[in-house]
């Protein structure tokens, strides 16, 4: 039997044995068909006080078994979040794979081949839940990115204008932040003082 309602029934015995033991609340007979020993009320007042403790024995029963099975679908949401972070390294592979492929090599059938691979293996993974972040030409989030260098540019201060790694959520949460590069700005003038920091904040600097 689980501990929680174990724990509950043993209160709730506790605290009817503690009135018979008062002369109060409750008294002890035999159940006629059972033979088992019973506790029942002594008068109204005593059974009104009972079937209240029954009812909120009742809700908390019911209170703990709703946090008992929203933490079981969690599990289920993330039970597979570490194998997907492995899956991951394969599919970054099959996309710089692609992303490097020479013109010449369009229409051959391993070129198709390795496309039709990595569909499919992206499919899998969106069915799970996987969701890729966008993060180019988005504002610098620490809880999402993690910055690796910072250039001039003609973004806004604070934007992000390249990306190393692609950053994914599975369902709603983080499980690999993307790794980019942060826009510091146009080009500065000849003297300008202004402080030349990096833009952004390293996610690995930031308090989560």
């Amino acid at each position: 039997m689980d501990e929680t309602v174990k724990r509950a029934e043993e209160l709730l015995e506790e605290r009817m044995k503690s009135r018979t033991n008062g002369h109060a609340a409750v008294e002890e007979s035999t159940d006629p068909e059972s033979g088992e020993p019973r506790l029942i009320a002594s008068g109204p007042e005593d059974a009104a006080e009972l079937t209240r403790d029954l009812q909120r024995l009742a809700a908390d029963f019911s209170n703990y078994r709703k946090r008992n099975e929203a933490e079981r679908v969690d599990f289920v949401k993330y039970a597979k979040a570490d194998l997907i972070r492995k899956l991951l390294d394969v599919l970054d592979g099959y996309d710089r794979a692609l992303e490097t492929t020479p013109a010449d090599a369009e229409g051959q059938p391993w070129l198709e081949g390795l496309r039709l691979v990595e569909r499919k293996l992206r499919q899998l993974l969106e069915g799970e839940g996987l969701q890729p972040l966008e993060a180019i030409g988005t504002p610098f989030d620490p809880y999402l990115h993690e910055a690796v260098a910072h250039v001039q540019s003609g973004e806004p201060e604070g934007t992000v204008v390249n990306e190393y790694q692609k950053g994914y959520r599975l369902h709603d949460r983080l499980i690999r932040p993307a790794l980019v590069t942060v826009s510091r700005g146009p080009d500065l003038p000849a003297g300008d003082s202004r402080d030349d920091g990096a833009a952004g904040t390293s996610r690995s600097d930031t308090k989560e």
